[in-house]
């Protein structure tokens, strides 16, 4: 009987004890359930400063104020020298400073130009001068090259030379060329003999000599004249 009572115990607590603790288990997560839901369903419900203390963070701390340094700001200060007093040292060197400022710009009124100078009354001698310079002229050379053919008609008064007699004699006949200067006032000056026979040369310079032009103009100015003259001489004149 001993060994079925302690059979039968054992088996009984066996049973029932998983059951009590699925109970208790079961009891304890609803009270917890509870407690956690309720005050979420109702907050209202729960205490203001936990709430309070729960859902809000606690403001920061307030800044603490700098203290400020007071700093003397430098003051610039601008001197100005008169332009017109003498400086107290005078400089060694020069600086020169480029001009950036524009030049003034000038309107031309084209109304008040009167013979091509602005603002003028009367007539003026240029556009851009009321004064135009004097005229500059070509310099005139002191003498021109003429050849003998041109000259020839500028003779005034022609001179016939006199045959040399011992020439005519022995037959000599030909053409003495000469080289001649003409003055301004058509004389002949710096006669020479370029070619031709020796007894005729001399005949030759004495006529030449006394022969007289119209004087050459160039530029309406009188010039020297630079030219060669032919003499002939021919057995069949006198």
């Amino acid at each position: 009987m001993f060994e079925d009572a302690t059979f039968h115990s054992r088996s009984a607590q066996s049973t029932q004890t998983p059951r009590w603790m699925l109970v208790t288990l079961t009891l304890n997560l609803a009270v917890v359930a509870v407690l956690i839901t309720y005050p979420l369903i109702h907050p209202e419900s729960l205490p203001t400063l936990f709430l309070r203390r729960a859902l809000y963070a606690p403001p920061p701390p307030a800044a603490q104020p700098q203290p400020r340094t007071t700093q003397p700001v430098p003051v610039q200060t601008a001197t100005f020298r008169n332009p017109f007093t003498a400086p107290p040292v005078i400089p060694t060197t020069i600086r020169m400073e480029p001009d950036t400022t524009p030049p003034p710009t000038s309107f031309i009124d084209i109304d008040r130009i009167q013979d091509g100078v602005q603002g003028a009354d009367g007539p003026a001698n240029g556009i851009f001068h009321t004064n135009p310079p004097p005229a500059v002229r070509a310099a005139i050379p002191r003498s021109v090259s003429i050849s003998s053919g041109v000259i020839e008609g500028y003779i005034l008064r022609r001179t016939t030379p006199i045959y040399p007699p011992i020439a005519r004699t022995v037959g000599v006949s030909g053409t003495v060329t000469l080289a001649a200067t003409i003055s301004k006032d058509g004389s002949i000056e710096n006669l020479r003999v370029l070619s031709g026979h020796p007894m005729l040369r001399q005949a030759a310079l004495d006529a030449v000599q006394q022969w007289r032009y119209r004087p050459y103009l160039l530029n309406g100015q009188p010039v020297d004249v630079e030219t060669t003259i032919n003499v002939v001489f021919n057995l069949g004149s006198r």
